[in-house]
């Protein structure tokens, strides 16, 4: 059976070198199609804000490969921790001093276009070769959903696509004769069943630190159809239902399904918790897989499709998992461009994909062989499901980042450690989100309300 699924910059900056001498009738120097005098190789900058030795690796290849193809231009790798990457990108745009070239989280546009950070792509890639080989997620969506719509421009190129699905411990849960779980309801149920303190094993991989609540807000969408706000603007946090999916969810800390210093855990110490065999169920996106099989033997694990609600509909958050963006002060805008361009041809991109796990953004990539092997066909099950909607997202108000990156794990916590009630969190968070949307709706009245998507994946 067939599987259908599932990301302007117009100005070359050229660098002239003028005649200083009226004397000298041959003073202008000899210049190379990159814009660079004759001899002179032109550097752009290239920041990698999620760096492992895996990416680190196919990075350097590929730059290797686009330095050969482009003599001219050489491109030079930084990397930056994932938990530091948006407060220094966001100084380093303060100071004009971003790199040429951003892996830029999609997130962050809230953030970075109204401050004037990015450089658009439009014209770029209105004007590519390779826009008709994406998948239609990635140009109806990605591109005109997610960019175009509400900022009137493209300011990233997809590198991939991610969603979430649950990685799981199939052999607790044979040994325990228990089902996989294909809903919330069954979920809760399982993360209870498997926990064993006396054995050091705990049925949830809860994420207490950093995005923590992007995992308690995903639950409690799934009881909101999906939705992130009214029709005015106020936040579903404010619905009684949005308190009692919170408690519901965090009560897997609370209650003891997850280890008790799961409250300070980030992205790698509960990937980690799942591999070292401390949690049985974890929801994460597709780069684990390749964690997963170098570190646990293949027939204890195993990815299923995210649950599905009380209505029988799955709401899942599908995107760009990073993306490459223009630095609105490089000085190199032509050449980054060029560099953005050879990453994102099907064959490197395809390459990207298989690498890292992650779901390709062309359509010969995505019925690609090797992207449906084993662990990944539990995403492409989650993304191919009819009954999978994408859920509506947080907003594009410029607040936002802040709400990310300082508000909305902080107060969580202080519920987590018994010094607030739900009630007070939900109010809180509630209440900045319903301030910031209400606040951008008045002054972009033509910006859509976020809203539930059937994403077409193919």
């Amino acid at each position: 059976m067939s599987k259908k699924w599932a990301i302007g910059l117009l100005a070359g900056l050229m660098l002239v070198s003028s005649a200083c001498s009226s004397s000298n009738s041959e003073g202008t120097n000899k210049e190379n199609a990159s814009g660079s005098p004759e001899g002179k190789k032109e550097e752009i900058s290239f920041v990698d804000v999620s760096p492992s030795p895996e990416r680190t690796k196919y990075f350097n290849e590929v730059i290797a490969a686009f330095e050969q193809a482009n003599p001219n231009i050489k491109v030079k790798l930084e990397t930056v921790p994932w938990d530091q990457a948006f407060n220094k990108l966001a100084m380093q745009g303060a100071s004009k001093t971003m790199p040429d070239v951003v892996n830029m989280y999609p997130a962050w546009l809230n953030t970075f276009v109204p401050a004037g950070y990015l450089e658009p792509i439009t014209s770029n890639y209105d004007g590519w070769s390779n826009k008709d080989k994406l998948t239609s997620f990635v140009s109806g969506i990605t591109m005109e959903e997610q960019q175009r719509k509400v900022y009137n421009d493209i300011y990233y190129m997809p590198d991939a696509l991610m969603s979430a699905a649950l990685f799981v411990r199939k052999d607790w849960f044979e040994e325990a004769n228990l089902p996989l779980p294909t809903t919330w309801d069954e979920l809760f149920a399982s993360a209870e069943k498997l926990t064993d303190s006396s054995k050091n094993r705990y049925g949830w991989a809860y994420r207490g630190a950093r995005a923590g609540f992007d995992q308690i807000f995903a639950y409690i969408t799934a009881v909101t159809g999906g939705e992130t706000y009214e029709k005015d603007g106020t936040s579903v946090l404010h619905r009684p239902e949005a308190l009692e999916a919170f408690v519901r969810f965090t009560d897997m800390y609370k209650k003891g399904y997850a280890p008790k210093d799961s409250i300070n855990w980030g992205y790698q110490e509960m990937v980690q918790g799942f591999t070292s065999g401390v949690s049985g169920i974890l929801n994460q996106t597709t780069e684990v897989i390749a964690t997963a099989k170098a570190s646990m033997p293949d027939e204890s694990w195993t990815v299923i499709p995210y649950p599905k609600g009380d209505d029988g509909k799955r709401y899942i958050g599908a995107s760009a998992t990073w993306g490459y963006s223009v630095s609105a002060d490089s000085k190199h805008k032509e050449a980054a461009w060029k560099f953005i361009e050879f990453l994102s041809t099907p064959e490197n991109n395809l390459k990207y994909s298989n690498t890292l796990t992650m779901i390709p953004i062309f359509k010969s990539g995505a019925e690609d062989a090797t992207t449906k092997e084993g662990p990944m066909q539990g995403f492409i099950d989650t993304l191919d499901d009819p009954d999978s909607y994408l859920v509506a997202d947080l907003g594009n108000f410029p607040e936002l980042g802040e709400f990310r990156e300082s508000i909305m794990d902080a107060e969580v916590q202080k519920y987590l450690l018994n010094n607030q009630s739900a009630e007070e969190t939900l109010k809180k968070l509630g209440d900045f989100l319903t301030n910031a949307q209400q606040k951008y709706m008045k002054e972009h009245p033509e910006v859509p309300l976020p809203r539930v998507i059937k994403p077409d994946m193919k």
